[in-house]
C-alpha cells in the first residue's frame, strides 16, 4: 500500500500534534515554525517553544531538483538507524534525536545553531578553508567505517538496496551513463560494482554541505541514503566536493588549500582502514571518483554554484579521467592539478 503523504511544512496543528506525542511540548505552548534552507529532499523545520528549539525533518516524495526524481518516503527510517548507531562509535559527530514519529514519517532533533554550528560548504565556497579540519572528518569517516565493518547483524538492518539505487546509484551514475554513452560501459561496471559490494555501513551522502564545523569537531547530518555496502562510496563523494570546489574557486591560494583538504582528507581515512587492503579500496575510490565528477554536472543533481563554463571544464577533465582509467588517488590528483592550472 502507498504510504500517504502529509506535508508538515504547510500544517503547524499536525507540528503540534507531533511533538506533543514524543512529549516534548505541552498543550499551551506557542509555536514558531521557521523552514531551514539547504535540503532538496525533505521538509527541514527549526520549531521554537519558548527558550526550547527544535529540528524536525520529514522526507518529501519528491527531490527539488530540476529533473523529475521521486524517492521513497521510508527512507526516513535509513537515516534515523544511521544516526542511532553511528552515536554509539562518535557521539559528537552527530546530533541527538529527541524523538521519532514513524507514521508521520518525521523525526525531530537538537537543534545547532549557526554561530556554533558553521556550514562547513558555505565557509569553503567563501575561502575559509581548514586543512586540518578535512583530515578530522576523514578519520571520523574512517572510524565510522572501521567500526561497522563485517557486521552481519547491520547488514540486516541497513539492507536498504531499494532506496540506495533510487537515490544515489542511478540519479548519478545511471543518469551520467545516459547522458554519456561513449563512457556507459565503464560507468555501468562501477555502478554494479558499488552496487553489489557489502563491508561497511555507508552514509550515502557525505559531502561538505551536509558536515558542520562543530565546537568539538564535525557533526555529519542526512542519513538518508545509508545502506550496508562500499564505503568507498563515502569517501569518493566527499573528495569529489574539493575537485569540484578548485573549479569554482577564485583564488590560486583557495584552490591549493582545496587539493589539500583533498589529500589530507583521505590520507587520515586510509589510517583507519582495517577491514581489507588499502589497495583494493583505493583501486574502487579512484575509479568511481570521476563518474563523480561527471554526475555533478550532468547528472540528476547538478551542483549550483559552478557557471556554465566552470561546469565545461570539469566535464573535460572528468571524461579524460574515464579515458585513462587511474587507479590511485595519487595520480587523479597529480591529472586534477594539472588540467585545472594549479
Amino acid at each position: 500500500m502507498e504510504t500517504r503523504f502529509n506535508d508538515l511544512s504547510a500544517n503547524q496543528d499536525a507540528i503540534r500534534d507531533v511533538l506533543h506525542t514524543m512529549g516534548l511540548i505541552h498543550d499551551n505552548e506557542t509555536l514558531l515554525v521557521k523552514p531551514l534552507t539547504g535540503g532538496v529532499s525533505s521538509n527541514i523545520l527549526k520549531v521554537s517553544v519558548g527558550e526550547k528549539y527544535f529540528c524536525l525533518k520529514q522526507a518529501l516524495p519528491k527531490l527539488k531538483v530540476a529533473k523529475e526524481w521521486h524517492a521513497p518516503l521510508e527512507r526516513v527510517f535509513a537515516e534515523i538507524d544511521w544516526m542511532k548507531t553511528v552515536s554509539h562509535i562518535a557521539p559528537d559527530a552527530v546530533p541527538h534525536i529527541k524523538g521519532v514519529d514513524r507514521e508521520a514519517l518525521c523525526f525531530v532533533m537538537d537543534y545547532l545553531p549557526a554561530e556554533h554550528f558553521a556550514n562547513w560548504k558555505s565557509q569553503l565556497l567563501q575561502g575559509v578553508i581548514d586543512v586540518n579540519f578535512a583530515g578530522e572528518m576523514g578519520e571520523v569517516l574512517g572510524k565510522i567505517h572501521q567500526q561497522t565493518a563485517n557486521n552481519s547483524e547491520l547488514a540486516k538492518v541497513f539492507a536498504y538496496d531499494d532506496n540506495f539505487f533510487s537515490l544515489r546509484l542511478d540519479p548519478y551514475l545511471g543518469e551520467t551513463s545516459r547522458v554519456h554513452p561513449k563512457y556507459s560501459v565503464f560507468i555501468q561496471a562501477v555502478l554494479e560494482r558499488t552496487q553489489s559490494t557489502k563491508l561497511a555501513l555507508v552514509h550515502g551522502d557525505i559531502s561538505p554541505k551536509n558536515i558542520l564545523r562543530g565546537p568539538t569537531g564535525p557533526v555529519i547530518l542526512d542519513a538518508e541514503c545509508a545502506w550496508y555496502g562500499d564505503p568507498a562510496f563515502d569517501l569518493a563523494f566527499c573528495l569529489n566536493h574539493f575537485l569540484l570546489k578548485t573549479i569554482a574557486a577564485n583564488t590560486c591560494v583557495a584552490r591549493q588549500q582545496l587539493m589539500l583538504c583533498f589529500e589530507k582528507l583521505y590520507q587520515r581515512y586510509f589510517n583507519c582502514i582495517r577491514w581489507e587492503s588499502i589497495d583494493g579500496f583505493e583501486n574502487r575510490v579512484a575509479t568511481l571518483l570521476p563518474c563523480l565528477t561527471l554526475a555533478r554536472v550532468d547528472g540528476k543533481s547538478p551542483v549550483e554554484y559552478l557557471t556554465e563554463g566552470q561546469a565545461q571544464n570539469v566535464r573535460r577533465i572528468s571524461c579524460a579521467l574515464l579515458e585513462r582509467q587511474f587507479t590511485t588517488l595519487k595520480d587523479i590528483t597529480l591529472f586534477w592539478r594539472k588540467e585545472s592550472g594549479l
